[in-house]
């Protein structure tokens, strides 16, 4: 499975032709709307989405929106919404495994609370703060099937979804239970890695009417096993990064009236797996040396409610959501410590002066404590609680005057512990979560309160010019304390007792919005539109308490774009946006002789300027093609300057991992072989540009994330009705080292952690409905 960095590039190299074959093929296959007769089928084009909480055409929604049905996400083997990238120009999503993701949208990234919004129905998820106030670091998952429809919303949503959707939303919207029928469905699908194990999942659906046409039960549940590819060479293991995931929903749908309809749902999903995070200097791919234990251990429990009454002219909407998320988070620390186990390590951190030499006793001491966590790993418990509340009425007269208004209400609560726990020196487990091997002990806090209220408003000039408004009032505060129980010399930290700070702000966003139809083909459309998160307060020993707090950021986003059906079946969307973003949450470091302690601040501003084109076409009958092309250009346009980042960026500097260019497509065809049975085969290519880990060229962390394409083929037999499907897959048909995480801290000792697609997998795919 492994092979020198040599081996590597000769056989990147014999691939790179044959890549430029298919992209050029798929070249040519997207330019077929424009040479074929079409004709009209079912397009995503009319999908009917909620991005603005009424219904809508997906073609007549003035804004930069992309949908795909929950059938196109079953037959192109979506399981996350990280394969959504597919779909969507200017998303962006860095894997660092089930749990751990951050979503970016248009370039909008930084450490701190979200920038992207994500939601399951109508309930947003919650990453956790952890040590380093960054929660938009680790989005929860779940699992995708017996879906809908997934929205993604590029651009700020500020007005109508609040906080943390400066850069966008991701919408993913469930299948409701059906009171008029009973149905059922089970998918299944093997896979083997190339070089790895064999991973498995199943799914299952069920839907019951309880009471015909008022009440019902819809059920599903999922496992899957994950396939291990990272081998750990300091230990002779392999795929270590082999992992669970199980879990399900159950939804319950009350209508006992035509107007007045009850949702409850109940989410669980629960993930352990290690890391597959592999190390660069290792000099071969999917290749660890780590002496301690990673891997991410995570349980998500939503549970929602929400009430819709339909008073004829306006509609009311209630909806209330807890979220509770239990995590554990493990990560590998050992190389933080390396060489520091002589006299001149004792000198340096135990005495804290070089130029004083530790005694015999202080030395044994010191050596006995050292060698101990030369085998450790970060070990932090996680737990948040998020209770959301919104109430909303919105016009469905369906008349030129269209509106929204509501009320909005949050209360998070996350408590993180952070440890540094020992390993076995003979196998790199860790060793049993007691005093005498825990080497580290701090304990943080975090709670913010939100409230808002919004308003959007719509009006229709001659069945032609619409113009719409928006504004969101906000009023949040934060709060966070923290001690720490047992310190760390090695981290210059000592026993210190709990202590608290606060901050809170207020404000308003906007958003002002104008679209003209030309014809029921043609609209055209200009936004200006604000987006905002929280800030914060610190919880870093020995930072300065004016320091500590830092205060929410903002931006504004302008947009001119045109949606189109230029023939029937093939639908074209151009979109050309700019976005200024002013006082930047800037992740950083505490200065001192071996601090590794995070921190946010307010420094510098930034540019974004891109362009996002969509294409979706039904050539002929069978034929489906998809592509996607976006250039996002992110760069700081002003110096970073603060007394308390680290490494801080200048002017022109690039922002961390966002690439230029992502371009994706996808070409199915489907044929009859006989009455009752289809052929069908699928091609998914995309291509991300390089990006880089960190903003300035002069840190010693940054670290290149190539470029890389990804290409996956699905082909196989199905029902004409879909009751059906049978279907062979290989992902990652080309074996790229598709990297999109590199980067490199203290933590690792200066060493550099990969995160990547996995090799090439083939597998076997099976779905079957009961109607």
């Amino acid at each position: 499975m492994t092979f020198g960095f040599g081996e590597v590039f000769a056989a990147r190299s014999a691939a790179r032709s044959q890549r430029k074959v298919a992209l050029l093929v798929g070249t040519a296959m997207l330019v077929m709307p424009h040479l074929a007769h079409a004709q009209e089928t079912e397009n995503s084009g009319e999908i009917v989405v909620t991005a603005l909480k009424r219904d809508t055409r997906l073609q007549d929604t003035p804004l930069a929106i992309s949908a795909v049905g929950g059938e196109s996400l079953q037959r192109g083997g979506t399981t996350s919404f990280t394969d959504l990238t597919r779909n969507t120009p200017s998303l962006r999503i860095v894997d660092s495994g089930p749990g751990n993701r951050r979503v970016i949208l248009r370039g909008v990234t930084a450490a701190g609370e979200p920038t992207v919004g994500v939601y399951f129905d109508e309930s947003p998820v919650s990453g956790s703060v952890s040590t380093t106030s960054d929660a938009a670091s680790s989005t929860p998952d779940l699992r995708l099937f017996d879906v809908q429809r997934a929205e993604v919303l590029r651009g700020p949503q500020g007005t109508l979804y609040g906080s943390g959707s400066m850069g966008g939303t991701v919408r993913i919207i469930y299948e409701k239970p059906k009171t008029d029928r009973i149905e059922a469905a089970v998918a299944g699908t093997m896979s083997a890695v190339d070089g790895g194990s064999m991973g498995a999942s199943t799914d299952a659906m069920i839907n019951l009417p309880i009471v015909e046409d008022k009440l019902a039960i819809r059920v599903v549940g999922n496992y899957n096993q994950f396939a291990g590819y990272v081998d750990n060479e300091f230990y002779g293991t392999t795929n270590i990064n082999d992992g669970y995931s199980y879990g399900g929903r159950a939804l319950v749908r009350f209508t006992p009236t035509d107007e007045l309809t009850v949702d409850l749902a109940a989410y669980y999903e629960k993930v352990s797996t290690d890391s597959p995070r592999w190390i660069a200097e290792t000099g071969k791919r999917y290749v660890t040396d780590g002496r301690s234990e990673s891997g991410n251990y995570d349980k998500n429990r939503i549970y929602s409610g929400t009430i819709n009454y339909d008073f004829g002219p306006v509609a009311l909407t209630a909806v209330t959501t807890y979220f509770d998320r239990d995590r554990t988070q493990v990560g590998d620390v050992s190389d933080t410590f390396n060489g520091r186990d002589n006299a001149a390590g004792c000198a340096r951190y135990h005495l804290g002066n070089v130029n004083l030499t530790c005694s015999p006793t202080e030395l044994a001491t010191y050596l006995e404590q050292t060698d101990r966590i030369l085998y450790s790993s970060l070990y932090q418990p996680q737990r948040i609680k998020n209770w959301t509340n919104e109430l909303r009425v919105s016009s469905t007269d369906g008349g030129p005057f269209n509106w929204t208004v509501g009320l909005f209400s949050e209360d998070r609560k996350t408590t993180v512990r952070s440890t540094l726990l020992t390993a076995d020196p003979n196998t790199g487990q860790l060793q049993d979560f007691v005093d005498e091997n825990i080497f580290y002990d701090r304990t943080i806090k975090d709670r913010l309160k939100q409230k808002a209220a919004f308003a959007e408003l719509s009006y229709k000039f001659f069945d032609k010019l619409t113009l719409t408004a928006g504004a969101r009032y906000y009023d949040y505060d934060k709060t966070v304390g923290g001690r720490i129980d047992k310190g760390q010399e090695h981290y210059s930290s000592r026993v210190t007792p709990y202590t608290e700070e606060s901050s809170s702000e207020d404000g308003f966003v906007y958003k002002f919005n104008v679209s003209y139809e030309f014809t029921s083909d043609l609209m055209v459309y200009a936004q200006a539109a604000q987006g905002f998160r929280p800030g914060g307060v610190n919880q870093v020993i020995g930072l300065p308490a004016a320091l500590a707090a830092y205060k929410s950021d903002s931006l504004w986003n302008y947009e001119l774009g045109v949606k189109s059906k230029i023939m029937p079946g093939v639908y074209f969307n151009v979109t050309g946006y700019q976005i200024d973003w002013d006082d930047l949450q800037v992740s950083g470091r505490t200065a001192g002789t071996g601090s590794v302690f995070g921190l946010i601040a307010n420094a510098g501003a930034a540019r974004i300027r891109g362009a996002e084109v969509e294409l979706n076409a039904t050539p002929i009958d069978g034929l489906s093609l998809i592509a996607n092309v976006g250039y996002t250009d992110a760069k700081l346009s002003e110096d970073q300057v603060s007394e308390v980042v680290i490494a801080t960026g200048r002017k022109g500097d690039r922002l961390a991992y966002v690439p230029k260019w992502n371009l994706a497509g996808t070409a199915e065809y489907t044929t009859g072989l006989t009455d009752g049975l289809d052929g069908v085969v699928r091609v998914d290519a995309s291509y991300t540009s390089n990006s880089y880990s960190t903003l300035s060229p002069l840190d010693v962390y940054r670290r290149k994330v190539d470029a890389f394409e990804l290409v996956n083929l699905r082909f196989g037999v199905q029902a004409p009705d879909g009751e059906w499907s049978a279907h062979l897959f290989i992902n990652n048909l080309f074996d790229a080292a598709a990297v999109n995480s590199r980067g490199s801290s203290s933590n690792t000792g200066g060493k550099t952690t990969v995160y990547s697609a996995p090799p090439r997998t083939f597998g076997l795919s099976l779905l079957k409905r009961f109607r």
